[in-house]
């Protein structure tokens, strides 16, 4: 049986995008004002449904991991995340509890889920930035600059995020959106995740971040 573990990116969404400042000057805020806009947006909409490709780059074993699926949350703190290739997996979160289910391979095996409290694998940073919420990333102790391209580099200051080098936003500024997300860590690993069909403030059903237990499937409780 394969025993898939939660990547740091499925934390990410798990919070919904909390309240945000008006927009003010970068010089008072520490957020440009193309992303106060996106924060701004985000906030109203309260939802979010996209596609999304993945890639895990491990300097320590010298692999890369990509994959593919759909995602979808939920104001205040729901979440879907659907992985569709190449190795299928599910995860759900009503906000409360949250259930990580890998299918069997074949009619032989048994599934698995792994049930957990949502708060255990939260990423405050990464909620941030996926959730456009700019403002509390700069609280967290990053520092945003432009880059070519609409996308912005934020960097930590010394200590407040362990072990991250930089991270970096690219923003499609007609459609106000966050198209990808990466992230680069002191020693050597990157994540980084493209989002595209991307649907802002779309009614999601809330039985969409409920999980029922398939039979023949084992249960973790952690």
């Amino acid at each position: 049986m394969r025993r898939v573990a939660l990547v740091a990116w499925i934390g990410a969404l798990t919070a919904a995008a909390a309240t945000a400042p008006a927009p003010q000057t970068q010089a008072r805020t520490g957020v440009p004002a193309l992303l106060q806009r996106i924060e701004t947006r985000y906030r109203e909409a309260g939802a979010l449904e996209a596609s999304f490709e993945q890639e895990e780059v491990s300097k320590t074993l010298g692999d890369t991991k990509k994959s593919q699926g759909r995602l979808a949350w939920k104001a205040p703190n729901r979440l879907r995340w659907e992985t569709e290739t190449p190795d299928p997996s599910l995860l759900v979160s009503d906000g409360s509890t949250l259930w990580f289910y890998t299918p069997p391979f074949d009619e032989t095996e048994k599934g698995q889920v792994i049930i957990r409290k949502a708060a255990q694998v939260k990423s405050r940073l990464i909620d941030a930035l996926l959730a456009g919420r700019f403002s509390a990333a700069v609280k967290q102790g990053l520092r945003i600059e432009s880059l070519p391209g609409n996308t912005f580099k934020l960097l930590p200051r010394r200590g407040s995020v362990a072990g991250l080098k930089l991270a970096q936003v690219t923003i499609d500024p007609e459609k106000s959106q966050i198209t990808r997300v990466s992230l680069e860590y002191r020693d050597g690993n990157r994540s980084s995740i493209q989002l595209s069909s991307i649907e802002l403030g779309k009614g999601i059903p809330l039985e969409s971040f409920r999980f029922k237990v398939p039979p023949r499937t084992d249960i973790i409780k952690e």
